[in-house]
Order: C-alpha cells, then sequence, then structure tokens
C-alpha cells in the first residue's frame, strides 16, 4: 500500500511541469519605468541605502551610497577642537540625557 502511494505521488510529481518560474532578466523598458517609479524627482536608485536616489545617476564619492555632502557648508568655519566651548549668551550648559560626560546648550 505505501509502496503504490509512493510511486503513484512519484508519477504525478514527474508529469507535473515546474512550479517555479524560469528566472528572465527586466528589459531595458521595465528597468527605465522601474527606475522611475523609485525616483519619481529623477536620479538613480542608491545600492544599499533604500529609499534613497542619487543626483542625475551620478556616481557618490568614495561608494558611500548616501550621495555627496552638501557643497561648502562648513566654509569658513573653524576646525574641530574636539572640547566643549562656552554657551552662547541666552543658553545654559546641561548635560546630555544618558550621558554624564556631553553638555549640551539649551535655551534658559
Amino acid at each position: 500500500m505505501m509502496r503504490g502511494t509512493a510511486l503513484i505521488m512519484l508519477l504525478l510529481l514527474a508529469a507535473t511541469p515546474t512550479l517555479a518560474a524560469e528566472y528572465r532578466r527586466p528589459s531595458s523598458a521595465q528597468i527605465e519605468e522601474l527606475r522611475r517609479w523609485l525616483c519619481p524627482n529623477g536620479g538613480a536608485p542608491v545600492r544599499g541605502a533604500p529609499g534613497r536616489c542619487n543626483a542625475g545617476g551620478r556616481r557618490t564619492a568614495a561608494g558611500s551610497g548616501f550621495g555627496l555632502p552638501a557643497p561648502g557648508w562648513d566654509r569658513g568655519l573653524p576646525a574641530a577642537s574636539r572640547v566643549q566651548s562656552a554657551c552662547p549668551e541666552g543658553t545654559k550648559p546641561m548635560l546630555a540625557r544618558g550621558h554624564d560626560d556631553v553638555t549640551r546648550c539649551l535655551p534658559g
């Protein structure tokens, strides 16, 4: 009985076409349609950063995957000294929540 059931199952399995569809590479038109859907404002999807698009499809600096930094935003600022400076007028120093070595300048 068990042998007959196994034989029938084997024959049925051999007779049915494979259930997994063969992989087909998307056409260039399908790829372009996906790119326009993923990045409606232009650019191209950034690999490894879901939801991010780079500007105009250009490669990013050092392959970081997160775009180029804003040009010149730090122009004219002094180099970081890694020490706490005095808080500006109108603010007071407070320890950051959960830290005993980080100070924030809060209004007050």
